[in-house]
């Protein structure tokens, strides 16, 4: 019987250890922030034993995601048939680098030896070279898609103009056109916006709470969900914040269909608009 323990055999399985090693410690740095991870689409299966109003919910063309990998975006969007537009919920700088997120490479802030390896690996290069980088409008253009870009907030309270802007965004937008709402992780800038668009499109015919669970079980977070993970990147008022913010807008929708103020600027400004609690 041949040795199954021999140098030679110790040698090469100790080299190739190493080596998936030091891909798992280069690339698995939390990959999936840096693709198109947390996909969905207003067509997905709803799966729950709950009663939720789906009334308006499929005929919403658009989808969701975290920071796009456009190669695979076009491939899940593939059935789509109508004009697509991503739309770029992120206020911070952000670009591609050989059609890969920057912030993969951590070029926002000071890189650690993984990033500096993931740069030389893809780019052959550790330094900051802005000739390598392209904008996400000229990226998403190459595959055929258009470009919009509203901060919209999670952690903090989407400013007035900002809102002002979603708005009228979608009230001048083309009929039949898609719309992929993104940010860095396709959670909570990413579930704001596609909640407020559901919002626009069927408040008040569908209560809020039936819209946040609908939109939790497509994939989005809970934004009625005010409990603080350990270890989570949000605080109680953070939270609390959050959740008024949808109730308020919730509001204003409704009055804005009934004729009301039809700015969210405006709204704000008058006494029905000021922060209150919310029985929608």
């Amino acid at each position: 019987m041949k040795k199954c323990f021999t140098p030679k055999r110790i040698l090469i399985g100790g080299s190739l250890s190493l080596i998936l090693g030091l891909i798992i410690y280069i690339f698995a740095d939390n990959y999936a922030a840096y693709t198109t991870q947390k996909f969905r689409t207003m067509q997905d299966p709803v799966s729950t034993t709950q009663q939720i109003n789906l009334t308006g919910l499929r005929e919403l063309l658009a989808s969701g995601g975290s920071a796009p990998l456009f190669r695979e975006l076009k491939d899940q969007l593939n059935h789509v048939s109508q004009n697509i537009i991503i739309f770029d919920a992120r206020n911070q700088p952000h670009g591609y680098v050989k059609g890969i997120p920057s912030k993969f490479f951590c070029y926002h802030r000071d890189p650690s030896l993984r990033h500096l390896q993931r740069r030389l690996i893809y780019t052959g290069t550790i330094e900051n070279r802005p000739e390598l980088f392209s904008t996400e409008k000229e990226e998403a253009q190459k595959y055929g898609f258009e470009y919009i870009k509203i901060s919209i907030g999670s952690r903090y309270t989407t400013p007035d103009e900002n809102v002002d802007e979603f708005v009228n965004f979608f009230d001048t937008l083309p009929e039949k056109t898609w719309v992929h709402f993104h940010c860095d992780r396709g959670m909570g800038r990413t579930s704001m916006a596609l909640v407020m668009l559901d919002i626009l499109k069927n408040a008040p015919t569908v209560s809020l709470q039936d819209i946040i669970s609908r939109q939790h079980l497509l994939g989005s977070e809970d934004l009625f969900d005010v409990s603080v993970w350990e270890g989570g990147s949000y605080s109680a008022d953070m939270l609390q914040n959050r959740k008024k913010f949808i109730e308020q807008f919730y509001n204003f929708v409704c009055q804005r269909k009934m004729g009301g103020v039809q700015r969210w600027s405006d709204w704000q400004k008058a006494p029905e608009g000021k922060m209150r609690n919310s029985n929608v």
